[in-house]
């Protein structure tokens, strides 16, 4: 079926300020505040399932720190349990990342609900990105295969004054594909994190707070967090 493509124009900046999940109520309390709740989609649990290759190109480029790197996912929202319709919205995402700058491609198709809840291992994921090239504007090819579904819950804002998107997220559960990593167990991460989205870079004047209650304005990926430890057999 057809999807809805779009594409982000230029290049946006991700920082993100990393705390203990604890700092919860504090910074939600923070943010009702002085932001504003996205109009569409304020609240909401999200999956994403990361793709990589045989010899796990974009999880080295992770590991490895490089300046340049690429991410392969599909996302949808909500539990998979709680999905009950034939068919559920999904976007397949190619995502690159040049420092701090990103760049993503998205396109929006219908993918059969019960894939959402089938092993990793199911051949209709990489058939899915394959059958959807033309949208997002490369081919992903079949050596592209899932190494692992990450879920967390989400709330949105938007800050006006500095023409930021903010999101916190928490909650943090990695689960392997058992297929490509037999001795993995799935993976819970203590971490909440509050990234911001904008063009210059900077730092909204409100995340002194954050920093005044101890989250650190650093580097993390849920990706890459979940996949150390998945590699590692560390729960």
């Amino acid at each position: 079926m057809p999807g809805l493509a779009s594409q982000n124009p230029g290049l946006v900046n991700e920082r993100k300020f990393v705390g203990d999940a604890r700092d919860l109520p504090f910074v939600l309390s923070l943010l009702d505040a002085r932001l504003l709740p996205d109009r569409y989609h304020a609240t909401g649990r999200i999956n994403s399932v990361y793709f990589d290759t045989p010899g796990l190109r974009a999880w080295d480029e992770k590991a490895n720190g490089d300046n340049l790197k690429r991410k392969v996912r599909a996302r949808w929202y909500g539990r998979p349990s709680d999905l009950s319709a034939p068919e559920t919205p999904v976007f397949l995402e190619l995502k690159r990342r040049i420092g701090s700058a990103r760049d993503k491609v998205r396109a929006e198709v219908r993918a059969p609900t019960d894939l959402l809840r089938a092993p990793l291992s199911d051949p209709r994921w990489p058939a899915l990105f394959a059958a959807h090239a033309p949208e997002l504007g490369e081919p992903v090819g079949p050596e592209w295969a899932p190494v692992c579904r990450i879920e967390y819950d989400r709330v949105r804002y938007n800050d006006l004054e500095n023409g930021s998107r903010v999101s916190v997220d928490w909650a943090i559960e990695g689960f392997p594909n058992e297929d490509r990593f037999p001795w993995a167990a799935p993976v819970a991460l203590d971490a909440l994190v509050c990234e911001f989205k904008n063009r210059g870079g900077a730092p909204p004047r409100w995340s002194e707070a954050l920093q005044g209650a101890g989250l650190r304005l650093r580097s993390f990926s849920k990706y890459g967090e979940c996949m150390l430890r998945i590699t590692s057999g560390t729960p």
